[in-house]
């Protein structure tokens, strides 16, 4: 009797235990992937690198793989860390690459958040990371919100500043029409779909004095540079930032 109690007791306290462990799991794998899914962080996968500039404004730090499945799926991966802004500034937007000395494992991303990154303010990160190869990530374009710039000097930067530049005029020049026809307020109208309106041109993405993304972030510099001037001095401020490019 004592030994069908204890095996009981032993059996009971085992399914706590692994109905327990599922519970926690589910819950990190909708935290760190997305619902109906399974996670747990992965201690034998190699940390990765961080290289980062000494100006950098934002610190990547506390790397974490954590592995994950769901049922009827393999098993995936994905890395965490942190983006904390060392500047004395709110960022916009922010390029973030990772690289490999492997075929896999080689991408990049840009992310703005929704209210803006304020100094000394950190926010949890990701990219997949299915395959097991070595990583290094690192920031290679920093907009703040007033519009002026930090740029990564990596000749493997997605944003460089002639890029920039073009993307830049090439939004003005097409905002200038829209004030020339309708106002600084059909101006304001249009940015919210400058993207859909002022495309790239062919081949701007593979110019290597551009970056694959210098062309697409001039463009969003534009519009930060608008919506600042604008909430400082108004219509008169935004025709004469818009103006200064006719020069």
């Amino acid at each position: 009797m004592k030994y069908t109690r204890r095996l009981l007791i032993t059996l009971l306290t085992f399914i706590i235990g692994i109905l327990s462990a599922a519970i926690w799991s589910a819950h990190l794998g909708k935290r760190v992937w997305s619902p109906r899914v399974f996670a747990w962080h992965n201690p034998l996968r190699q940390p990765p690198k961080i290289d980062l500039q000494p100006d950098s404004p934002l610190l990547i730090s506390n790397p974490r793989y954590y592995s994950f499945m769901s049922i009827g799926s393999g098993v995936g991966g994905v890395l965490r860390f942190d983006i904390t802004n060392r500047s004395n500034k709110t960022v916009h937007s922010y390029d973030s690459r990772y690289y490999s000395p492997v075929p896999v494992g080689n991408g990049s991303y840009g992310s703005h958040p929704e209210e803006g990154l304020l100094p000394g303010q950190s926010r949890d990160d990701s990219i997949s990371a299915h395959k097991y190869a070595p990583l290094t990530l690192t920031i290679d374009f920093v907009q703040f919100a007033d519009g002026t710039t930090w740029f990564s000097s990596s000749p493997q930067s997605t944003v460089k500043p002639e890029g920039l530049k073009a993307g830049a005029r090439a939004a003005a020049g097409y905002l200038l029409v829209a004030m020339s026809r309708d106002g600084v307020q059909s101006v304001m109208g249009t940015l919210p779909r400058i993207h859909a309106d002022v495309r790239q041109p062919n081949g701007a993405a593979t110019n290597p004095e551009f970056g694959i993304f210098g062309f697409y972030c001039g463009v969003t510099n534009t519009a930060v540079r608008v919506e600042h001037e604008y909430q400082d001095g108004g219509a008169e401020r935004v025709e004469t930032f818009l103006r200064s490019y006719q020069k």
